[in-house]
């Protein structure tokens, strides 16, 4: 019987009110997206034009709070406004790589690798897959 008493202390412990852990998962994860369509302002046409054939997403210049942008999309935002990807340096089959290849690094899902071979392919069509770089910005 002592089973008893044993669950009965147990169901007691589990009734008493106790204050709620604050939440904190999911206000970093609002930041980031805000700072990640923040970022898509910096895109330029051509990173713009690759998005789209790459990823099937169309995200609009200069439009306030564009909504979710895909991970591609704010991988390449985010290098722009870090200064990786300079004001006039086209993105190229070289960074794209590298830019995958970061992220295997880093361990855990790549959040870019299935648009890596889309984004190399328009890339290629638009003659643009080699590692030129435009200085003339």
């Amino acid at each position: 019987m002592s089973t008893g008493v044993g669950a009965a202390m147990s169901i007691s412990r589990l009734n008493r009110s106790q204050p709620a852990p604050p939440v904190t998962g999911a206000r970093p994860v609002r930041a980031r997206s805000q700072s990640a369509r923040e970022d898509a302002a910096s895109l330029t046409d051509r990173d713009r034009e690759l998005i789209l054939q790459a990823t099937g997403q169309s995200i609009k210049p200069g439009e306030p709070n564009a909504g979710w942008i895909n991970s591609l999309a704010a991988a390449i935002a985010a290098d722009r406004t870090a200064g990786r990807l300079a004001p006039g340096q086209e993105v190229t089959a070289a960074y794209l790589r590298d830019l995958s290849r970061r992220y295997d690094r880093a361990g855990g899902r790549n959040p870019v690798a299935g648009y890596l071979e889309p984004a190399l392919r328009h890339l290629e069509k638009q003659g643009a897959g080699g590692g030129r770089l435009d200085v003339s910005a």
